[in-house]
């Protein structure tokens, strides 16, 4: 059983800046995108308090959503402080 692995500097994986994609996570970093329900009404997911819900699109900052690469999850634009973990 190992208990370590042994990674060469050469391939350790780069510090991405904002709006580079990130292969692993299949995110741009920092980048703005909205999650849009593939169901007949194309509805968008959206922070409504601290509830997540399917609206129809209306531009608020509550239905923009980025990664954010250190925490390795997904941000709303509108309330950083709430995220869903990949």
């Amino acid at each position: 059983m190992d208990k370590w692995d042994i990674v060469y500097a050469k391939d350790m994986p780069k510090d991405l800046k904002n709006g580079e994609y990130d292969e692993d996570f299949g995110f741009y970093v920092n980048k703005d995108f909205y999650i849009v329900s593939q169901m007949t009404r194309g509805r968008y997911v959206d922070l409504v308090g601290n509830d997540v819900k399917l609206k129809i699109s209306n531009g608020r900052t509550s239905q923009k959503w980025f990664f954010d690469k250190k925490k390795k999850t997904i941000q709303s634009r509108r309330t950083p402080s709430y995220g869903i973990q990949l």
